[in-house]
């Protein structure tokens, strides 16, 4: 049964508020694993690290791909549907032997198109990658299941030792059996399986999975059609190390995922906070839903322009702590900035695409993420001609801004709460502004202090923020 938020004031401090523990439980193990990300940088040589890159893509991708959708499914079963938290329960089980059971015949096959689809020769880190994927599925659907029953610390366990522990196994393995990426990918695997048979357990406790007659068939009608929204969400990210790594080389491409890395941060802690917008959204009534979206669109809208401001603002010295000097990371700066202003930009895409989840009919996203990723793509390949990683980085503002006016248009097809997303257009403007300063000045001289400087105001802005909601 849907809950009824009283106003839209109460929806923004739930947003915010309860949010900002899912915030942290998702962006404190990936922040986490940045930390170790300089000494992995420093074990591997630039070209060894570019097959560590690609390995994080198979892990993403593979997962998205054979989760079938269920992470979509789970969260808004467990809350509009009949079967309730018993029918997503047994939903977390039914999806995760799907996935492992996809990503088994993946890993056999591995050899054969490995090659082909990826562009490199084969190697025992892609396809421990694959297998890895099978628990990082089992992770994202028990978290989805975790969102129903609004449990913020379980969720921040599942998230450390999946993001956090593979990284650190790894890297104790690059010390003591061998540097390079075979050897980081098995620490990673066993990060992701040992969370992904923690989030089963966690699945399981408090309660049997029940389910109804038809909730698969109905979860997967749901789900199916945000398999390729979901891949090429995350593609624009991981399609654009691939665009640098295939026609700039292996190295460029690494060095530009841990640009990306650095400026899709922002994106990453507002998707973490999406953990607690989209139940929000869902459990209030229809008719105050409008109110909602708007006044909690903006708040979040404000929180991303100001953290992707100050990653623009800052990149060259996140830049010097994450990659050394080998890896050039000042010239790094710039991609960070132009990555950030697809953060900013994130957020449009969310506010409508909650309405569509909320409706029950997500086909259409089947068509305008990978249509949106295509103009990304497109963008990046035409700018790759530069030959700067900066240009390359072009991709991701390009991809989320396609993306924003695409579901825009599908929300107004198939959801009938119309709302006024000008709510949100004067952070989205002023946060995009602050990210193509941070892209363009200088990163020594009289830029470097005019970047601290800018970059303190932000956070000035951000505590303001924070104390105004919390009056409400």
């Amino acid at each position: 049964m849907t809950e009824t938020v009283p106003d839209a004031s109460s929806a923004s401090r739930a947003v915010l508020g309860r949010g900002s523990l899912y915030t942290l439980a998702s962006a404190a193990p990936v922040l986490a694993a940045v930390l170790v990300t300089p000494f992995v940088t420093r074990l591997l040589g630039a070209d060894e690290y570019g097959v560590v890159a690609l390995a994080l893509v198979i892990v993403q991708v593979g997962a998205m791909a054979a989760g079938l959708g269920m992470v979509a499914a789970i969260t808004r079963h467990g809350i509009l549907e009949r079967s309730g938290v018993d029918g997503a329960r047994a939903l977390v089980l039914q999806g995760s032997a799907l996935a492992a059971t996809v990503l088994a015949v993946a890993t056999a096959t591995s050899p054969w198109w490995i090659g082909p689809v990826m562009g490199v020769p084969w190697r025992p880190a892609l396809a421990l990658a694959l297998v890895a994927a099978a628990g990082f599925a089992a992770v994202l659907n028990a978290q989805s299941f975790l969102r129903v029953l609004d449990r913020p610390l379980p969720f921040v366990a599942l998230a450390a030792v999946a993001t956090l522990g593979g990284p650190v196994v790894g890297l104790l393995l690059l010390q003591s059996a061998g540097a390079d990426a075979d050897e980081y990918a098995i620490g990673l695997l066993a990060g992701y399986a040992a969370a992904g048979v923690a989030g089963l357990v966690l699945a399981l406790r408090g309660g049997r999975p029940r389910a109804g007659r038809g909730d698969l068939r109905r979860a997967l009608r749901l789900g199916l059609p945000t398999v390729p929204h979901q891949v090429a969400l995350f593609m624009a990210h991981g399609a654009l190390v691939l665009v640098a790594a295939r026609l700039l080389g292996p190295a460029d491409g690494g060095r530009l995922q841990l640009a990306l890395l650095v400026g899709s941060a922002p994106a990453m802690i507002t998707a973490a906070l999406n953990n607690a917008w989209a139940p929000v959204i869902y459990r209030t009534a229809p008719e105050h839903r409008a109110a909602a979206l708007e006044r909690t669109a903006r708040d979040v809208a404000a929180v991303t322009a100001l953290l992707a401001g100050g990653v623009a603002l800052l990149a060259p010295y996140l830049m010097r702590i994450l990659a050394p000097a080998s890896y050039a990371p000042d010239e790094l700066a710039a991609a960070v900035g132009v990555t950030a202003v697809g953060s900013v930009l994130s957020v449009a895409y969310l506010a409508n695409v909650h309405l569509v989840f909320a409706a029950g009919r997500s086909t259409g996203l089947a068509l305008v993420t990978p249509l949106s990723l295509v103009v990304g793509l497109a963008a990046a390949l035409l700018a790759a001609r530069s030959g700067e990683l900066a240009a390359v980085a072009v991709g991701f503002p390009v991809t989320y801004l396609a993306l924003a006016v695409g579901t825009a248009l599908l929300r107004r097809r198939v959801a009938h709460t119309p709302w006024r997303q000008r709510a949100m257009a004067l952070p989205l403007f002023a946060g995009s502004g602050a990210c193509a300063v941070g892209a363009a000045l200088p990163t020594s001289g009289t830029g470097a202090p005019a970047r601290v400087a800018l970059a303190a105001v932000l956070a000035i802005g951000l505590v303001a923020m924070a104390v105004r909601v919390a009056r409400r």
